[in-house]
């Protein structure tokens, strides 16, 4: 089962936060003896932005507490428009289950927006990665 994950820009919290929709249950990863796909893609209005990549400072994707060594791959943001970004998640059983909150960062226009806000008024999204 294909594990992509829509990505948006939520321009009802202020600042603008990303917005990872979690609705269909694409961000659950059931068990499986082979590493499986997780693609985030950038939809509607953050389409034409691009994921931050991954070795910048912050980076474009953070775990907010680091899972065990060998359940995720290395992320990695696609050549070109950067406007995927995909990670390999080896959930093969009890010791891979779990529930791990990540942060996200785009850049759309030349603003960088993160998954996580510093306004103490506004939500987070708290996007989360579950192995069940």
């Amino acid at each position: 089962m294909p594990n992509t994950l829509n990505v948006t820009l939520d321009k009802n919290q202020t600042p603008w936060a990303v917005d990872v929709d979690q609705h269909g249950k694409d961000n659950e990863v059931s068990q499986g003896p082979n590493a499986q796909t997780i693609t985030w893609q950038l939809t509607g209005n953050a389409a034409s932005g691009s994921f931050v990549p991954v070795s910048a400072d912050p980076p474009g994707f953070q775990w907010t507490s680091a899972p065990p060594d060998g359940i995720f791959g290395t992320p990695a943001v696609s050549q070109g428009s950067g406007n995927q970004l995909t990670i390999t998640d080896l959930n093969t059983g009890s010791g891979t289950q779990g529930n791990w909150t990540y942060i996200l960062r785009v850049n759309v226009g030349g603003t960088v927006y993160s998954t996580k806000t510093l306004s103490l008024t506004a939500t987070s999204t708290n996007p989360v990665i579950i192995n069940k």
